[in-house]
């Protein structure tokens, strides 16, 4: 932004960090700031520490409680320079990975006021997984049958319990911080299974990856989690994976473990490969996934 004449900048969501950082980088930017949920909260927020932040307050606006989306009206007839947002939402803790995808939804309604050349940070996502052994998660969602005499089956969907279904019955995927979930080990290595493009309006998308097991034992099932690419350049990349304690991955659980090894091993009772398929629905921010073992 050093080298625009009066960058206009939109902040998506409700980060002030965000929207202090930007004016107090850019010297010359008007900062539009869209606070759906903080918003007075945020804007007196932001008038208290203008000052201790060596920004002026005046060249920041707050959109007006209750409009759903930017015109070229509140804009002063200009277009966006920078549209910047949090690549994940804290209060969405308990949500899968994928339904942080929120950023992209908020970038297609401001389509129509965007320039030519804006800046989009974060710039993509990509979806990542693994395959991996994971007996206290899977054990801890089995379906309930008889117990004591008494049928359980029918709590089994209200409880989300995944383990032991019956045919043709799959697994959800649900939220967890897997370092948090007992044993749990890579079979494969990580692989990508598609990306989401926020340079363009949201829109449908699918991915297939063939994925060959690094490592013998029982599949429980496969760890999903989004990288955060912020710029076109590939250069910053915020990772929400595994070794990260600071997010939750989605798991998707197997309705029941599958043998996996290697191919070299010769051994016919093993699977040494899986192709995983999975689809993006905008219309719902739902991710579906697929897998065939061979």
């Amino acid at each position: 932004l050093q080298g625009r004449v009066q960058p206009l900048c939109v902040v998506a969501d409700d980060s002030v960090f965000l929207t202090i950082c930007v004016a107090r980088l850019s010297k010359t930017a008007h900062v539009l700031s869209l606070l759906p949920g903080l918003g007075d909260k945020g804007a007196q927020y932001l008038r208290t520490v203008a000052d201790p932040n060596c920004f002026s307050i005046d060249r920041v606006e707050i959109l007006q409680k209750g409009k759903k989306c930017l015109t070229m009206d509140d804009t002063q007839q200009k277009k966006v320079d920078l549209l910047i947002g949090e690549p994940y939402y804290f209060g969405n803790d308990g949500m899968l990975p994928w339904q942080n995808l929120r950023f992209w939804k908020e970038r297609s309604k401001l389509d129509p006021v965007l320039s030519k050349e804006v800046i989009i940070m974060p710039f993509k996502g990509i979806l990542k997984a693994c395959a991996i052994f994971c007996p206290d998660i899977w054990n801890s969602r089995r379906s309930l049958s008889k117990i004591e005499g008494f049928d359980h089956a029918v709590v089994n969907t209200s409880l989300g319990a995944c383990g032991d279904l019956p045919a043709p019955k799959d697994g959800p995927c649900l939220p967890f911080f897997t370092w948090q979930c007992g044993e749990i080990k890579k079979l494969s290595n990580v692989f990508t299974v598609m990306e989401f493009d926020f340079s363009k309006p949201i829109s449908p998308c699918q991915g297939k990856v063939q994925v060959e097991f690094t490592e013998p034992g029982l599949c429980h099932g496969f760890a999903l989690w989004i990288d955060w690419v912020l710029d076109s350049e590939n250069s910053i990349v915020i990772s929400t994976g595994p070794d990260k304690r600071y997010w939750k991955q989605g798991v998707k659980l197997m309705a029941k473990p599958v043998a996996v090894g290697f191919e070299e091993s010769g051994r016919t009772d093993l699977c040494s490969s899986t192709l995983v398929e999975a689809s993006f629905d905008p219309s719902n921010g739902e991710l579906n996934v697929q897998h065939t073992f061979s």
